[in-house]
């Protein structure tokens, strides 16, 4: 018994932030790591993630790289002088400015473990985001 109890607190302790501008993506994540055993907090652009981060600690961050006011690299910027523990998987469909490729190679050197290109397969992420961290 309190063996199961210790598993369903550590379950409940890890929290996510996902942040994304499209609502229903961002309601999908915050379902699908739910479903995951993650306490999820959601933002919808970069300013707000930040806010977030600063009223609590987050085990995990997905964002997304292309969004209005501070897009997804400018957050990982941000995060990684403050929060260089975080695990961060980033999410994309492309946008104006950079290829792709560019702002995928651009997360990684910035500290996401991965991105994952829109459609992706939320199970794809949610396997990513349990994995012990790699470091």
């Amino acid at each position: 018994m309190d063996r199961e109890k210790a598993g369903d607190r550590d379950k409940a302790e890890r929290r996510a932030l996902v942040v994304d501008d499209v609502m229903t993506v961002r309601e999908s994540l915050a379902m699908a790591l739910t479903g995951a055993g993650f306490d999820v907090t959601a933002a919808a652009n970069g300013q707000e993630a930040l806010a977030r981060l600063a009223e609590a600690d987050f085990d995990v961050l997905v964002t997304d790289m292309w969004m209005p006011e501070m897009d997804g690299l400018k957050l990982l910027k941000e995060i990684r002088g403050r929060k260089p523990a975080m695990r961060i998987f980033g999410v994309t469909g492309g946008g104006p400015r950079l290829t792709i490729e560019a702002m995928t190679s651009l997360a990684e050197i910035w500290g996401a473990e991965k991105v994952f290109l829109k459609p992706f397969d939320e199970d794809e992420l949610i396997a990513a985001v349990s994995q012990p961290h790699p470091g």
